[in-house]
């Protein structure tokens, strides 16, 4: 739904509520102030109801977003000239707030349509939510990055050949000096991998050197913070980051409801089935949900669009709130006024990180070189790259598992993101190493997005 059409409907339903109303002053949020002057109009005869509006809608502070629904429609119309895929969605960040959203194919081939809504596997984006959950445990005193991983664990997890000792840090940037093991789960399973000296590499935990992308250093990551908060990580989740933001999202979508769940399709068929989805068992106990965290985290493209805005706003979510009704009452001619006002966005603002744990989020470690594509520079789990998209610079990473990909970015100096899931599209990569079909819609909106400049409304 476009900026527009969401004031529209805000005002309605406003006015709505404020017809039974006889006097007195009523607002739709608290300290919003008028910034229009009331029109003056005759008044009418006795017993009637007069409405009365600004006739002119009042200009807005810069910045502001400048997409539109036709933006989103006609960005995913020329993309899919080009793409084959079974189902897209997507949504954007501007200025770091949630602004557009939409959808092309099917949920479910043939019966149900995709929409922005529609939650499905995220794949890798999963590890962005950890890596959240990570900082947000270190900000409460619960977790230290540092801290060797036998402080969690027990004396008996740590690499034998090496002096340093794996952290939730050397985790968060692919340098723990773990082999490369088949992910797994439960907590017994996985204190055995741990004390075992074949699971560890000789090197120095932390060295860029060794850098290897690591879905078992996840579910170790996954895991020690729920030791570390002496709980499931999905309860920690939805508590602290998922309901703040209205977010209904889980690690496990049997939690979910099914009509609410795309089949995850491959080019060949069906990756995942919604059945196959729902049937799995919810964890509850430490450890077994460790395999989840990698990439088992399943959303929407608005969901995960609004954990972008988080990151892209330096730890806070901004709600907008346009409009207010204000009533007037003359009580010798039964008359009720009713004015209606667009005013200057204002904003509820949740905070969901503080800005030095994003800050540390997006702080490079090295530059790795995957040979295939272009480097990037690692961070805690996210990646960033230069001159990409059309954008100076861009933080992000990449998912794909049973038939997914999907892609997470956003500008921290535009506060602009993209977040872009697909299910039955071929496995393609751009130069970058970002999945083609992700990346071109990603590049169309950018684009779109910055004809207003970085400081400018749309024109």
């Amino acid at each position: 739904m476009s900026l527009h059409c969401l004031r529209l409907a805000a005002c309605l339903a406003a006015l709505a509520l404020t017809l039974s109303v006889s006097s007195s002053s009523v607002l739709l949020e608290e300290d919003i102030r008028s910034a229009a002057q009331r029109s003056e109009r005759p008044a009418a005869a006795s017993g009637t109801l007069m409405m009365e509006s600004v006739p002119a809608m009042l200009p807005e502070p810069d910045p502001q977003p400048v997409l539109t629904q036709e933006d989103v429609d006609q960005a995913l119309a020329e993309v899919m000239e080009d793409f084959t895929a079974a189902a897209v969605s997507v949504a954007t960040v501007e200025r770091g707030q949630l602004s557009q959203s939409g959808a092309w194919g099917w949920a479910v081939k043939d019966e149900r349509e995709m929409t922005p809504d529609t939650k499905m596997r995220v794949a890798s984006l999963s590890k962005v939510v950890v890596a959240m959950c990570a900082m947000a445990m270190e900000e409460e005193g619960l977790l230290d990055l540092d801290a060797p991983l036998s402080d969690y664990w027990g004396p008996g997890v740590r690499n034998p050949y090496s002096k340093g000792q794996p952290s939730a840090r050397t985790l968060m940037t692919h340098t723990s000096s773990l082999r490369d093991l088949e992910t797994t789960r439960g907590l017994s399973r996985l204190q055995s991998l741990l004390r075992s000296a074949y699971s560890w590499r000789s090197m120095e935990p932390g060295s860029w050197g060794y850098w290897y992308y690591s879905n078992f250093g996840v579910c170790v990551l996954g895991t020690t913070l729920e030791l570390a908060c002496n709980g499931l990580l999905e309860d920690y989740l939805q508590a602290h980051i998922l309901q703040p933001l209205g977010v209904d999202a889980s690690f496990f979508a049997e939690t979910l409801a099914p009509e609410q769940l795309a089949a995850l399709y491959t080019t060949g068929g069906v990756g995942r089935s919604i059945a196959e989805q729902i049937a799995q068992s919810t964890p509850t106990q430490i450890g077994q949900s460790a395999s989840y965290f990698p990439g088992g985290f399943t959303a929407s493209a608005v969901d995960m669009a609004k954990l972008a805005a988080v990151l892209a706003n330096d730890g806070v979510y901004k709600t907008p709130i346009y409009s207010y009704v204000e009533t007037a009452s003359d009580e010798e001619q039964s008359l009720v006024r009713v004015v209606l006002r667009m005013m200057e966005p204002q904003y509820i603002q949740t905070r969901i990180l503080s800005e030095a744990s994003v800050e540390a989020m997006e702080t490079p470690y090295f530059t790795v070189d995957p040979v295939t594509s272009t480097p990037f520079e690692q961070c805690l789990i996210l990646r960033r790259q230069e001159d990409i998209l059309g954008q100076d610079v861009l933080y992000y990473h990449t998912g794909s598992a049973y038939g997914v990909f999907t892609l997470m970015t956003y500008n921290p100096d535009t506060q602009n993101g993209v977040v872009v899931l697909t299910t039955g599209a071929p496995r393609s990569t751009d130069e970058r190493g970002l999945y083609s079909l992700c990346a071109s819609l990603s590049g169309k909106l950018y684009e779109k997005m910055d004809r207003g400049g970085p400081n400018q409304p749309a024109a």
